[in-house]
């Protein structure tokens, strides 16, 4: 199939749009493993979050059940201490007014009784006293883990801030892959459908071309591999069995004219010459078609017999064999014996080589 412009012009397209896709997909992973990684470390945030609100909380359930515990109990021994205070307050101002009536058996016992208060009001204020250090100690303990939760929440949001742009760049990655995926789906098809499309076309050729070999008369084995053109007299050339290729060395070449009548047929490796012309019966002293792209400049012939180079005709009744050579402008020239009937000995020489270089009788590009 021969180079297509606009199906090279898709396939670049393709390939550009192949390579986009694949950055955009690379650009997708990044963001991708970027999401994966922050929502590990965000995950861990949340745990060490909730670890540090446990912890606070533990703190805070044990404060208050402390302070409910303890604070009935303060307030009991509140009233009590305030009562023995005023029990000793007034055990003491008895003893003072027995002394000053100078009763002193009195103001000893009253003395006594105020001593016995003022201990029982300590007993009260050392019990209080640890209990308040209990609430204390348990309300320290909350207020220390109250910075660690926050430092633990603060966390958290900052790994919640980095999650949520990552998932917006994936998000954004995500859609470029899949605008770009799309894009090459595109090409992919355009390519294909031009493809299909010359496919279609070089097949119809092929099928044209086998079927103007086979009106032709080329051999069947030869007839999916030819190459036709057609020259400005409007005759179809036809060429076939090439080495390499159907107009390659040792080629056949068939001519129809534009009635669809074959006038020259050679086959593969036979010789050129006017031989091969179907509607030129008996031979030739002159042959301008023996070349497809050029006239010949002039022409000379020989008697066989005698040499003679004067310019003699053949007489079909002196049945002279003659030996006629043609001469072309880019040095070629074609020799060949005619008898009148038939040309055979056709060959090629090309004088601007010398004599003895292989390639000096290789017909020129153009030869029939």
């Amino acid at each position: 199939m021969a180079r297509d412009a606009e199906l090279d012009r898709l396939k670049v397209a393709q390939d550009v749009a192949f390579q986009r896709k694949q950055n955009a997909y690379q650009a997708q992973q990044t963001a991708w493993e970027k999401l994966s990684s922050a929502r590990d470390e965000m995950n861990r945030a949340y745990e060490a979050k909730q670890r540090a609100y446990y912890m606070q909380d533990q703190a805070w359930q044990y404060y208050q059940s402390v302070k409910s515990h303890n604070g009935p109990r303060i307030d009991w021994l509140n009233s009590q201490q305030e009562s023995a205070f005023q029990n000793m307050k007034q055990a003491f101002d008895n003893a003072s007014s027995a002394y000053e009536r100078r009763d002193g058996a009195s103001a000893s016992m009253y003395a006594a009784e105020g001593h016995r208060y003022k201990e029982e009001s300590k007993t009260y204020v050392c019990e209080r006293r640890r209990l308040v250090e209990e609430i204390r100690s348990a309300r320290d303990k909350f207020q220390e883990c109250k910075p660690a939760f926050q430092d633990a929440k603060d966390y958290f949001s900052s790994a919640k801030d980095t999650f949520n742009s990552a998932k917006a760049e994936h998000k954004r990655a995500q859609a470029e892959f899949k605008k770009a995926k799309a894009e090459f789906d595109d090409c992919v098809k355009a390519f294909k459908a031009r493809l299909d499309e010359l496919k279609s076309a070089s097949q119809k050729r092929r099928e044209d071309k086998k079927s103007i070999a086979e009106k032709a008369g080329v051999p069947s084995q030869y007839r999916d591999n030819v190459w036709i053109s057609t020259d400005s007299n409007g005759n179809t050339n036809i060429y076939f069995g090439g080495f390499g290729k159907p107009d390659g060395p040792g080629h056949g070449h068939y001519v129809m004219d534009q009635h669809g009548t074959v006038i020259y047929r050679r086959g593969p490796s036979e010789p050129h010459g006017t031989q091969n012309f179907t509607n030129k019966p008996g031979g030739a002293l002159y042959d301008r078609r023996i070349r497809r792209d050029m006239l010949p400049l002039g022409l000379g012939n020989r008697d066989n017999d005698t040499n003679d180079r004067s310019g003699v005709f053949y007489d079909r009744r002196r049945q002279i064999d003659l030996h006629v050579t043609q001469y072309y402008k880019d040095n070629y020239r074609v020799s060949w014996d005619t008898d009148g009937k038939s040309n055979k000995n056709y060959h090629w020489t090309n004088q601007s080589l010398p004599s003895n270089h292989p390639d000096s009788h290789i017909p020129p590009e153009d030869a029939r």
